[in-house]
């Protein structure tokens, strides 16, 4: 096993803030999480929605998506589960780590998950056959951020040491490493068009690589304090960044940009997701989710919900959903009944001054999803518009649904789910 060691080029401060952050990741886990192992329960049994769901990813293209989650101390057995997009609020565990589950990402054609636990560990579970190989230490130190390569024979992961390992998939071994700056890697993103590979780190840096080379070709200062998640716009071009001094910023996929503020919350943000269409969902450490209307320029106010937790996870279900991990109340979920309102055209914005805003996250207000607004009469709520300034009939407001606890199954029940293979 190699040895751990302290990165020369780390500086102090981040040393402090990842030292804090692992603190608070173990006091937190502690404190918020039911501490009933894991590691000898049947995989067919259904998980408590208390687990710390760290990560989510779509299953291929199925309707099918995949969890992480932590359990208990950092060190403790941790499992990944799947859910369905008709219930997310159930999950069937698949199968366990060693350690606390901190990223997840499935192959395009969902045959095979990998994810990588807080001791570097890397799973590659085989959906088929429902086998799972477990390459210990293969990614060397804990790995906050793990994606698919776009071509699907890889995983990407970046570890707390400042390492990028390109990890083959059908080789079971790394076929290319780059040490960044020292710095804990928080975030990485493949560009649509393959070309360039993006990451975050803790020095609030975004550095920009050549896909599949790896070559350098930059970095872009965003911020003083930690660049905690990213993701490309889907044209491309931009990057939004999720930052500790509570900001969203875009920068352009250049290493001459500029950062830009799009959003600010009253929290650091955990973790981003764009959909398809362009809407940014950000998540605070504090438990707010803030949906953006990305415009190529300026800056539209969000429309934000509250999570009776912290979320550390999101990910959309095409455009009309999205899906929400917290830190003690398993997987929200955010839906609305109505499409989202399109950017207004180039011709159009010269009148938008003058006429009410349709996008949907400027004609309702700031939403909180908790019990005492659960009985909020449907008369206060403000009903969306058409283009026209026309109410849409029969339409419900956006809502955050709040996890049911899952029913126990009989002890003889059949299940044709896979089983646990160590």
């Amino acid at each position: 096993m190699p040895e751990l060691h302290v990165h020369t080029l780390l500086s102090n401060q981040t040393h402090s803030i990842m030292r804090l952050l692992k603190t608070f990741l173990c006091l937190t886990l502690l404190t918020a999480l039911n501490t009933k192992g894991l590691g000898e329960e049947s995989p067919q049994s259904e998980v408590s929605v208390s687990e710390w769901v760290t990560s989510i990813s779509r299953l291929g293209e199925s309707e099918t998506f995949i969890a992480s989650t932590g359990n208990g101390l950092l060190m403790q057995p941790a499992s990944v589960d799947s859910f369905s997009v008709e219930a997310p609020t159930t999950r069937e565990r698949l199968y366990s780590h060693p350690a606390a589950v901190w990223a997840v990402t499935t192959t395009t054609d969902g045959k095979l998950i990998a994810s990588v636990d807080y001791r570097g560990n890397l799973g590659v579970f085989d959906v088929t056959n429902a086998k799972l190989t477990l390459h210990e230490n293969a990614l060397e130190r804990w790995c906050q951020s793990l994606i698919t390569s776009p071509e699907g024979e890889s995983v990407i992961a970046g570890n707390e040491a400042g390492k990028i390992i390109v990890w083959n998939l059908t080789e079971a071994k790394a076929t290319k490493t780059i040490e960044l700056d020292g710095h804990a890697v928080t975030g990485l993103a493949v560009s649509p068009d393959r070309q360039t590979l993006a990451a975050s780190d803790g020095s609030g840096h975004v550095h920009l690589l050549k896909w599949p080379t790896l070559e350098k070709t930059g970095k872009v200062k965003v911020s003083e304090t930690p660049a905690w998640c990213l993701s490309f716009l889907p044209d491309g071009n931009q990057i939004v960044v999720g930052c500790g001094d509570n900001h969203v910023y875009r920068i352009d996929n250049r290493v001459d940009a500029k950062p830009e503020v799009i959003a600010t919350g009253k929290d650091w943000i955990t973790n981003l997701s764009v959909s398809n269409s362009g809407h940014i969902a950000a998540a605070e450490v504090s438990g707010s989710v803030h949906i953006i209307s990305h415009a190529s320029s300026g800056v539209r106010s969000p429309k934000t919900f509250n999570a009776e937790s912290g979320v550390w996870a999101l990910n959309w279900n095409k455009d009309q959903e999205l899906f929400v991990g917290t830190r003690k109340n398993g997987i929200a979920r955010i839906g609305r009944s109505w499409d989202w309102v399109p950017e207004p055209s180039t011709e159009e914005s010269s009148t938008e001054s003058t006429e009410e805003a349709t996008d949907p996250t400027e004609t309702t207000t700031t939403e909180e999803v908790n019990k005492d607004q659960a009985s909020k009469p449907k008369s206060e709520e403000k009903e969306p518009e058409k283009e026209n300034g026309e109410p849409e009939e029969k339409n419900e407001a956006p809502k955050l649904d709040k996890p049911e606890t899952p029913k126990e199954k009989p002890e003889n029940a059949a299940s044709d789910k896979p089983t646990e293979k160590e």
